[in-house]
């Protein structure tokens, strides 16, 4: 499966913008309610030690300072389905992933529902913690 025009295929069908970097990156600006955007990035991963391959949604949510209660995040990945927190290059970020094999039409459903909890949970902690629609 190609993955960048499967990724092409569901920003669509999100309404959203589709933009691809690489032939392992893309990203799809979701449209939110009350005129709010977030961006998604799609990412084909591989690990070194593994012969596995996952695709990863993530999403910033805004830079990490060591004030943060922890503990919030920790209480809101309890309501999550798909997603969890991170923090990745100094950035608070929310990540959903999957292996590759489960990329298909069949279960293009539950991934539109994974990039959809992405974006609507880093936009909401985004407009919590900073105010702004930045990313």
């Amino acid at each position: 499966m190609n993955v960048i025009n499967f990724m092409q295929n569901l920003a669509e069908e999100l309404d959203g913008r589709f933009s691809e970097y690489d032939e392992n990156t893309s990203v799809i600006i979701i449209p939110l309610k009350d005129g709010r955007f977030q961006t998604v990035q799609g990412r084909v991963n591989s690990f070194e030690d593994q012969d596995t391959k996952t695709l990863a949604f993530t999403s910033k949510v805004c830079p990490y300072y060591h004030q943060m209660d922890l503990v919030d995040f920790m209480e809101e990945n309890k309501r999550m389905v798909f997603s969890k927190f991170t923090v990745d290059d100094n950035f608070v970020k929310i990540e959903a992933s999957v292996f590759l094999e489960f990329v298909s039409e069949a279960n293009k459903d539950f991934l539109k529902e994974a990039i959809q909890e992405v974006a609507e949970i880093a936009d909401k902690w985004e407009h919590k913690l900073t105010g702004l629609d930045v990313f």
